[in-house]
């Protein structure tokens, strides 16, 4: 289960109930804050991961020139691309944290804009 799915049925379970309370929308804010940071730890995580195989690949290919066999060289090379594949998989782990990321922050900002917008009526 998703986080998105996660927050939209607490929020149809607090509609259907019949009670929103302000406090309840800080706690959906202070939750979408939460799981942005969470994904941006992730994201992090993940692209140190890239750099590290990425550099474990370089390390790779740098051995294939003091290589003496064919044989020798076609095994480093295939550990290499091994790694640049590991590094890639990785590097589109770190962009889907990144997206989460974004939608996390489109959410909190689209709730804030609305709260804005219903004040702003009030006053008038």
């Amino acid at each position: 289960m998703s986080i998105e799915s996660t927050y939209r049925r607490l929020v149809q379970e607090q509609y259907e109930v019949g009670s929103v309370k302000p406090e309840d929308l800080s706690e959906f804010r202070i939750l979408r804050g939460a799981s942005a940071l969470v994904l941006a730890q992730k994201s992090k995580q993940y692209g140190d991961r890239a750099v590290q195989h990425a550099n474990k690949g370089k390390g790779f290919l740098d051995r294939v020139k003091r290589e003496e066999t064919v044989e020798d060289k076609i095994n480093r090379m295939s550990e290499a691309l091994e790694e640049s594949l590991n590094a890639q998989i990785y590097i589109r782990n770190q962009i889907g944290s990144l997206v989460g990321i974004c939608v996390a922050s489109v959410l909190i900002s689209e709730r804030s804009d609305k709260e804005l917008k219903k004040l702003s009526k009030t006053r008038r």
